[in-house]
């Protein structure tokens, strides 16, 4: 077994011990009781949301809150499903599956708006920077190659689709490079590990968690921190949505739902380190990674910005990967 990294067992299992011990409780239940002479509040009737969520960091949020019952302390049922594909869960949304996805790639959410406008509404979206990268391009650390300069010639892996080879094309035209001299190796994300050991390619345009996890073994290192940042910053990557449909049929389940994501928002943001912990619960990643992984900051619903998200649409068409402009403030415009 590795050794850890600037790593201490008895804090982990403290800390954990700690989530453990508050799971399935309510915000309710935490507070002071409730002195006798003061009136009760009538129980909140829970409502059943069904949620699409993929076991990634973006996720964090949504793993803290179930850890500690915020949604049922908001009066939310939540029956969640895991998904691996981000146009799966679009698609589920769309065949009235489920009515929220959370955590998921902006760029399915903004082809489906330009397919079908109004199907679906921006409830938060994420404003990464380079103080907290989703992504990165890793090298290894013996490996001649120590500036974009030194690419050419060289074999780059990345993501299957067309989302990360244009943006990493537009990227490396940004920096001066020619990307017809760099050869691009589409690699399924379970490869993606091996094929930078074996030299398969040079250079990985890595997505967290495995870009923590190369970084720890230290034999590898980054050329260059976060592409999407690079493009734009702070970079809204990421987003959670919800169905307009469920929005107009079920209002109070759907405001519930968007205070109680709130709540997980503020909880990741003030408790970092059991954040980043109730990894240990939705996935399979190493207990050494775990405490390493970047938390990327997402906004309150109160928070999300009109001109963040147009700047990104408008990337997204200069590369190619939206058919034509939208407005983002459709997006994130109140159900009616």
């Amino acid at each position: 077994m590795k050794k850890l990294r600037h790593f201490h067992f008895p804090a982990l299992l403290a800390a954990i011990t700690f989530i453990f011990a508050g799971c399935g409780k309510s915000t309710s239940e935490n507070q002071s009781p409730t002195p006798v002479a003061e009136k009760k509040a009538a129980p909140v009737a829970p409502e059943t949301i069904r949620v699409a969520y993929a076991p990634v960091v973006l996720n964090i949020p949504l793993f803290l809150g179930q850890n500690r019952g915020v949604f049922q302390s908001n009066g939310i049922a939540l029956d969640a499903k895991v998904f691996t594909s981000a146009n799966d869960m679009i698609n589920a949304v769309i065949a009235d599956q489920v009515d929220a996805v959370t955590g998921v790639s902006l760029v399915p959410i903004l082809n489906l708006e330009a397919h079908q406008p109004g199907r679906v509404r921006v409830i938060l979206h994420s404003q990464m920077t380079d103080d907290q990268p989703y992504d990165g391009l890793v090298v290894k650390t013996a490996t001649p190659i120590q500036t974009l300069n030194d690419l050419k010639g060289h074999k780059i892996g990345l993501y299957p689709g067309t989302t990360a080879i244009n943006l990493l094309k537009a990227f490396l035209k940004k920096k001066g490079v020619a990307p017809e001299e760099v050869e691009f190796v589409p690699l399924p994300p379970a490869s993606h590990v091996s094929a930078l050991q074996s030299g398969a390619v040079d250079v990985l345009f890595a997505y967290d968690p495995t870009l923590t996890t190369l970084l720890q073994q230290g034999v590898f290192r980054k050329l260059h921190g976060s592409v999407y940042v690079a493009m734009l910053s702070p970079s809204p990557i990421s987003s959670s949505i919800i169905s307009r449909k469920f929005e107009r049929e079920h209002p109070e389940a759907a405001r519930r739902f968007v205070r109680a994501l709130d709540q997980c928002v503020v909880m990741a943001r003030q408790d970092p380190i059991n954040a980043r912990l109730s990894l240990t619960n939705y996935t399979k990643l190493p207990l050494e990674v775990i405490p390493h992984v970047s938390l990327v900051a997402d906004t309150l619903s109160t928070e999300t910005s009109e001109a963040s998200l147009q700047q990104f649409i408008d990337l997204m068409v200069d590369i190619g990967e939206l058919p034509k402009k939208i407005a983002a403030k459709d997006l994130l415009s109140p159900t009616q």
